[in-house]
């Protein structure tokens, strides 16, 4: 009775050794592995110090301004242009946008480079389902961005401490060729 009990508590002491070791080997074969993710790029690829004008047209009117002008909103508005972000880009099922808020885009903003070389022009439509991301469009592309939904937020900040300023960013001549945007 005794190398019976012996046995036992000797077969209790390696199960408790072997248990750990098995459960964390498991573990470890259970844990799912990441898919890499992709690199976001920029929606307007230059350094901030290579803007030379942002405009933005919105429901409210058109603001213009040029990098020159020195004022804290300003800054935050060009800060909000160069820190945009695309976390994805898709091509979509049919030609109408409208179902991602861009056949009328509530926002569209364009980015001119210093000494003129280059602009860009973005339409920015309408938060994705989930609200993490907006969708946008760079104009002569036929892909849909996905732009993450902090550049929204920080956009529309920037414009509300602009047209605070007294409106003397608001630039009516801006907003005359916008019908066609």
């Amino acid at each position: 009775m005794r190398d019976l009990k012996g046995n036992i508590l000797l077969s209790l002491v390696a199960a408790g050794l072997l248990l750990p070791a098995y459960t964390e080997r498991q573990a470890v074969s259970l844990t799912p592995v990441a898919a890499p993710e992709e690199a976001s790029e920029p929606l307007f690829p230059l350094p901030l110090a290579e803007i030379d004008t942002i405009t933005v047209l919105d429901a409210r009117g058109c603001v213009s301004v040029r990098r020159e002008v020195i004022s804290q909103n300003v800054e935050k508005l060009g800060q909000s242009v160069a820190q945009a972000r695309v976390v994805r880009r898709f091509s979509p099922p049919s030609a109408d946008l409208s179902a991602y808020g861009l056949a009328h885009p509530a926002r569209q903003v364009e980015v001119k480079w210093a000494h003129g070389a280059q602009s860009r022009s973005a339409a920015v439509g309408d938060l994705n389902p989930v609200g993490n991301a907006v969708y946008a469009r760079i104009e002569g592309e036929s892909g849909v961005l996905l732009v993450g939904s902090y550049f929204l937020t920080s956009l529309d900040l920037a414009l509300q401490g602009l047209r605070a300023e007294g409106g003397k960013f608001v630039d009516p001549t801006c907003a005359e060729g916008s019908e066609n945007r």
